[in-house]
């Protein structure tokens, strides 16, 4: 059986979105009791709350220059700054090509977003892990090198705070 192909051809900024939409669609509906999952061979439990917020760790790659990155990541953004959930959608030590400017010319609500710059000297991991227990942003978005135990430190004060925390990699490439 073939299938009819779509004339259009997909641009990277909608491979991204349908990316994200389906990494979120991917979560269990809330009010749902604790379900295992069978993945590799290997049941892994995954706890589910009757919380209001989804709540947990993502991350975005992205590979580009940081303007193409920008343009990519603003849909994101974007749809969280707008969401329904209460608190603040906070970035942590954003880029500086991310200004007020910027926000605003890329449709962000700027009356939901808090910016928070780390001082120099500081562990920006534990300050990300401080503003996500403190649960007053639905989401905080930082730009950290991640491993693995930053991925679980970072997850479980998400858990910890009722919020999302979804770290943003850009692997920025020069021009030719």
């Amino acid at each position: 059986m073939q299938y009819a192909r779509n004339s259009q051809a997909l641009d990277q900024l909608s491979l991204f979105q349908n990316a994200w939409m389906a990494s979120r669609a991917r979560m269990a509906p809330l009010g749902k009791p604790a379900a295992t999952e069978r993945r590799r061979g290997a049941a892994v439990e995954r706890n589910v709350t009757s919380q209001p917020a989804e709540t947990g760790f993502s991350e975005i790659a992205l590979n580009g220059s940081p303007r193409q990155c920008l343009q990519w990541l603003a849909p994101v953004l974007r749809e969280l700054s707008h969401s329904s959930s209460t608190g603040w959608l906070t970035l942590l030590d954003p880029p500086a090509e991310l200004s007020l400017q910027w926000l605003r010319s890329a449709g962000l609500d700027s009356g939901r977003i808090l910016v928070i710059r780390s001082r120099p000297g500081m562990d920006t991991l534990e300050l990300c892990c401080e503003v996500l227990r403190e649960g007053k942003s639905h989401t905080v978005v930082s730009w950290l090198t991640s491993d693995a135990r930053e991925t679980a430190l970072l997850s479980r004060a998400a858990s910890m705070g009722n919020c999302s925390s979804l770290n943003v990699q850009l692997q920025a490439t020069r021009a030719a």
